[in-house]
């Protein structure tokens, strides 16, 4: 509640403004709002995030916990807030995505005893660096669908997703099915740069450089076609 002394002063000073002065701060007062929202939406973004990768952290240690009793990573995990028991219990209250409440992706050998896993999940803020550090900014999972995740060391958390570059003969750097069928002398994993750039026309034309194109489109499990003769 305002006293009478304090509207006589807030009626002052806007008597004593113009109308575009008053415009002018309804919109600056605008600004900081969404300025506002769009910081503590971020945030909240960041935060969700922080616990999914805690969260993997902490079932990776749980899942070897497992395989070094039973030999075998377990075929699936259990349901939010389940305990996860085997001749122990490994993790209480199982966590699950902060956001969907839903239990993390988990992927793992088609086979009776499995030797390696995968736990899988999307981060809210995709610009984070960690996705491309883990190497799924091409996605993971069995349809790639996933932009973050941890594995056990036997398998790589990409495997299936992996986008193939290099610099081709004209310099320019492009997606190869099989770079070893030209050559690639360097190859570069989901990354269009090709670590920042092709140099073809150069000194560094041999280190850098496909020898041709035959390798760009190789279908799966096929071999390059005979390299022509000039």
């Amino acid at each position: 509640m305002l006293y009478p002394t304090e509207r006589k002063k807030i009626k002052k000073i806007f008597k004593g403004l113009t109308l575009i002065e008053l415009l002018v701060v309804i919109v600056l007062i605008g600004l900081l709002t969404s300025a506002s929202y769009l910081v503590g939406k971020n945030y909240l973004k960041k935060a969700k995030d922080a616990k999914r990768k805690m969260d993997l952290e902490r079932i990776k240690t749980a899942l070897y916990d497992y395989y070094f009793d039973q030999n075998c990573f377990p075929k699936n995990l259990p349901d939010c807030g389940q305990n996860f028991n085997g001749s122990m219990v490994y993790l209480g209250n199982f966590p699950c995505d902060p956001l969907l409440k839903t239990t993390y992706g988990y992927q793992v050998q088609d086979k009776e005893c499995s030797q390696w896993f995968k736990i899988l999940t999307n981060l809210e803020n995709t610009r984070d660096p960690d996705i491309r550090k883990v190497g799924c900014q091409a996605g993971c999972g069995p349809e790639c669908q996933y932009n973050y995740g941890l594995s056990s060391t036997n398998i790589k958390i990409n495997q299936g997703c992996i986008v193939y570059y290099a610099c081709g003969p004209s310099g320019e750097c492009g997606a190869f099915d099989n770079p070893w069928c030209s050559r690639c002398p360097e190859v570069f994993e989901n990354d269009p740069t090709c670590g920042g750039g092709c140099d073809c026309e150069g000194p560094k034309k041999k280190i850098n450089c496909c020898h041709d194109e035959r390798g760009k489109h190789v279908p799966e499990g096929g071999k390059c076609e005979p390299e022509e003769k000039e």
